[in-house]
């Protein structure tokens, strides 16, 4: 699951770098029109190239192709020997720009980079401050700086954790801690775009425990929990990371099968059902299960996928159970 959460996190990072370059852009134009006209036209123009920079970078999350090694190259050295013009042209209130420009290298670059860009940063701003303001006046300079960093530091760490951790609960299934249906039409939807521009070969693999009802009714629910569990294990094991593997119904599983056809994911499915009523998980008593695979063929959406993976399933179980049907068309 590793590669999905990380997509997601993906997208967390490119919405609030999106928004934070927008905000800070719109805010820094003001002082760099005030500063072209009616002060220092250095500033100005140091300000508008910020902006601009800015904007660049919201243009760039909106089309999903922003790298945060942009604004490490770039935004830091120049945002950092910008404020230091600031800090000497304009005295302790060009320091003021310090704590925005901290925040933003956090948010929109990684944390790796981030601690790089304040190092940096600091190591250029604050010998400049000792050197231009009077001792009392720096140390309280270097102490807000410091303070503003490490606030940065662990916020962003604590929000990103958390979001981490939120994301997974949300597409995980509590019983199995398989993928739930949250990502289910995203996933197949991606990979009938694949197979479409790339003609990788990609299969569904759908099963459905025979007569769970039954296990439910005379062992009890923590019976029927048990054979979930066992079961999502075994088949979580038997596919690779580039597989999928889904609880989307109470006994009902789904395996999105990378980078194999139809044919041989009928064959890894035979060697499952063989597997599976070979496992041990109730005394004097044999799980057995009915599998349907459908490779994509003709399917222009995942619905019309599902479909006909269905159909097999429901072939397979109305065919006696604990067998394969499966469409290689």
């Amino acid at each position: 699951m590793n590669r999905s959460n990380s997509l997601h996190e993906t997208d967390f990072h490119l919405k609030s770098t999106f928004w934070l370059s927008v905000t800070a852009g719109t805010l820094v134009l003001p002082f760099a029109v005030y500063h072209l006209t009616h002060q220092h036209v250095g500033i100005g123009i140091g300000a508008v190239i910020t902006s601009l920079s800015l904007y660049v970078v919201a243009w760039c999350c909106h089309r999903k192709i922003y790298k945060t090694a942009y604004t490490f190259i770039w935004l830091t050295p120049f945002t950092t020997f910008f404020v230091a013009y600031l800090t000497d042209k304009l005295g302790i209130s060009g320091t003021y720009w310090c704590y925005s420009t901290v925040l933003l290298y956090y948010f929109m670059m990684s944390e790796r980079q981030a601690w790089m860009s304040n190092i940096i940063f600091a190591l250029v701003n604050l010998p400049l401050a000792w050197n231009l303001f009077d001792t009392q006046v720096a140390v309280r300079f270097s102490v807000t700086f410091l303070l503003v960093c490490a606030y940065s530091a662990i916020f962003l760490r604590v929000i990103s954790k958390q979001y981490s951790e939120l994301h997974i609960l949300a597409i995980t299934d509590k019983l199995t801690g398989l993928y739930n249906r949250t990502l289910l039409q995203d996933s197949l939807t991606q990979a009938i775009h694949q197979a479409n521009r790339t003609n990788t070969a990609f299969t569904l693999i759908i099963m459905d425990i025979d007569y769970f009802k039954k296990i439910n009714d005379e062992l009890g629910h923590d019976m029927g929990d048990y054979v979930l569990v066992q079961l999502g294990a075994f088949l979580k094991d038997s596919f690779r990371e580039s597989d999928k593997v889904f609880r989307i119904g109470g006994e009902e599983f789904l395996i999105l099968v990378y980078n194999t056809d139809a044919a041989n994911s009928a064959n890894i499915a035979e060697k499952l059902r063989k597997n599976i009523e070979n496992l041990p998980l109730i005394p004097d008593r044999k799980v057995t299960m009915s599998i349907g695979v459908a490779g994509l063929g003709s399917a222009k959406g995942w619905k019309e996928w599902m479909k006909v993976c269905d159909m097999n399933l429901y072939e397979a179980k109305n065919s006696g159970r604990n067998r394969v049907v499966a469409y290689t068309g």
